[in-house]
């Protein structure tokens, strides 16, 4: 009746390693988690079932309703979050760009900048330091939202600088924050929980509705302020990011509720 669901909240709050541990220990690779007041959910770390699913017979596994409003305030209507025609949409106007082979090299070259110039210096300087410690984890993420944001936004945030100085830009808190409440959403014993909680405006949702807020101004002033630019070098410019090539082809409207997360 109860199926996993002591186990599961006694590790949620490991809850990869518990389905790492669980799928390592299966012939298939292929769990059930069944769970009183949850949906049934099925985990799979096995190839062929990896390709079926998000490849061979893509279109029968939509993401679903239920999927849907957990993310829907983070995601929106955006690419990561919808279905069906919407979907398709998107992601044919993004696989547009993406099939450049500007925008590929631009991305090679950004990640290669972020690598050479902050990366390696900052890996060199804490190993001349044997009293120094660093979180590989927490330093991968800073480069990859760098990466990301340069790529997709033509803008750094400078989050390795950050991470020099211990510390995190506040629109990087803004994304973990609404990323940890959605997970938290999606681990609830009932949906109607985090529901509540959003309708009366408190608690984790009080704080993702914050989070969010400040996520869609730093999206938006990155757009309208490089729209501006474009404007006024009349269409002509060397940037080569992606908003300023969607900006060009009028696409800008796409970008912000694809990126906003």
């Amino acid at each position: 009746m109860i199926g996993c669901m002591i186990y599961f909240y006694k590790n949620h709050h490991r809850l990869l390693d518990w389905y790492t541990d669980l799928l390592s220990s299966t012939p298939r690779q292929t769990i059930v988690v069944s769970r009183l007041g949850a949906r049934r959910a099925i985990v799979t770390a096995n190839p062929e079932n990896v390709e079926y699913i998000l490849k061979t017979n893509f279109y029968n596994f939509p993401k679903g309703k239920p999927f849907q409003e957990i993310l829907e305030d983070f995601l929106g209507n955006g690419i990561f979050n919808v279905d069906g025609d919407l979907w398709y949409n998107q992601m044919k106007l993004a696989s547009q760009e993406f099939s450049t082979r500007s925008l590929r090299d631009y991305a090679v070259r950004s990640l290669k900048e972020e690598v050479d110039k902050k990366l390696l210096p900052l890996l060199e300087s804490v190993a001349n330091d044997t009293k120094k410690t660093l979180d590989l984890q927490d330093l991968l993420k800073s480069v990859t939202f760098d990466v990301v944001c340069k790529v997709s936004l033509g803008y750094d945030p400078c989050c390795l600088d950050y991470y020099s100085l211990q510390n995190s830009p506040s629109i990087v808190e803004a994304f973990d924050m609404a990323s940890e409440v959605c997970a938290r959403r999606g681990a609830a014993p009932l949906s109607a929980l985090w529901k509540v909680k959003r309708f009366v405006g408190v608690g984790s949702e009080k704080r993702l509705k914050e989070a969010i807020l400040q996520i869609h101004m730093f999206v938006g002033d990155i757009i309208h302020d490089k729209k501006r630019k474009l404007r006024e070098r009349r269409g002509r410019g060397d940037e080569q990011d992606l908003l300023s090539k969607m900006v060009l082809g009028k696409l800008a409207g796409f970008l912000f509720f694809a990126l906003k997360a």
